[in-house]
């Protein structure tokens, strides 16, 4: 009898011992939950600023500010403003980012969403955008992840990663060109301020040899061209003859290619001039140019090229 009342004090003890664990387990369960979403949110933002990099950065800044002057210590961009916090909430503002309101963040998130995906103006049929439109070229966790860092990001966050990444790219060009020093300050770079774009200079007030019907070849044969960012040619009519060359440098920091379906030609750009030859066969008439860099093309990175 003794021993089965061992056993019987046994079974009671590990029976009280797992429910003791269970009931830990449970209540433990809200804070496992909320670790793990915390670390989906910070994933989502770590994917987001590196996409606004890539994507986002030349138009709307470092700092999210755009076309605003409020702050004052960063020049005007041509992008909208995404970080609200530099001035009060207008009132007849489309959108609310960064809100406590439930109804304006879901207003908010269809309204990024949807720029995102149709681009400014969003008639798919319209050439001349102010913003393009990146349905195509990101796909749904992308756009979300970019909704998700503009409704909860923290933009000093954004620009420490985006003056960093900058550096990075600049050292990598300087050490592809052959400096030493630059290829050791490629994993742990200097802090570089993304370069603004160039403001066009309209024609009327252009008073380089290549206005009015754009670039000629001269007597070298040679034509030079420059990809400004965020995405736009010096020139965007340029005319050559069989044989000839043209020279294509990338004057900014971001990816640029040079490429024309018909002749065959798909080119990417440094900060080195390329040189580019037109084929000897080339029949006269009118090519298309563009960068085929993920959104510039839509953005108006487009030229003709008119063989005599």
């Amino acid at each position: 009898m003794g021993a089965v009342q061992k056993l019987a004090t046994v079974v009671i003890i590990g029976l009280v011992a797992l429910a003791t664990v269970l009931v830990v387990y449970l209540a433990d369960e809200p804070n496992r939950r909320g670790g793990q979403a915390g670390d989906q949110e910070h994933l989502a933002i770590e994917r987001g600023t590196e996409l606004y990099i890539q994507y986002c950065l030349q138009c709307h800044g470092p700092s999210g500010l755009g076309s605003s002057a409020a702050a004052g210590e960063e020049p005007q961009r041509v992008g909208g403003i995404l970080n609200q916090a530099y001035s009060n909430p207008d009132p007849e503002r489309i959108a609310v980012y960064q809100s406590d309101n439930p109804a304006e963040q879901n207003e908010a998130a269809d309204f990024i969403r949807y720029r995102l995906q149709y681009g400014v103006p969003e008639d798919p049929r319209r050439t001349d955008k102010s913003m393009p439109a990146f349905g195509r070229d990101l796909n749904v966790e992308e756009i979300n992840d970019l909704v998700y860092l503009i409704m909860n990001g923290d933009w000093n966050y954004v620009y420490n990663q985006a003056v960093l990444t900058t550096g990075e790219s600049v050292a990598q060009a300087e050490c592809d060109a052959g400096d030493a020093e630059a290829c050791e300050q490629v994993e742990d770079p200097e802090p570089v301020y993304p370069t603004v774009p160039a403001t066009p200079v309209p024609e009327s007030e252009d008073t380089g040899a290549t206005s009015g019907a754009g670039a000629e070849a001269g007597e070298s044969g040679g034509v030079t061209l420059e990809a400004q960012d965020p995405a736009a040619w010096s020139e965007t009519a340029i005319t050559v003859a069989p044989g000839d060359t043209i020279q294509v440098v990338n004057a900014g920091l971001t990816n640029h290619d040079f490429t024309v379906d018909e002749l065959g030609i798909a080119e990417v750009l440094s900060e080195e001039p390329v040189t580019i030859a037109i084929p000897e066969d080339a029949q006269p008439g009118e090519y298309e140019f563009y960068c085929s860099v993920p959104g510039h093309r839509e953005q108006g990175m487009v030229g003709t090229l008119t063989i005599t």
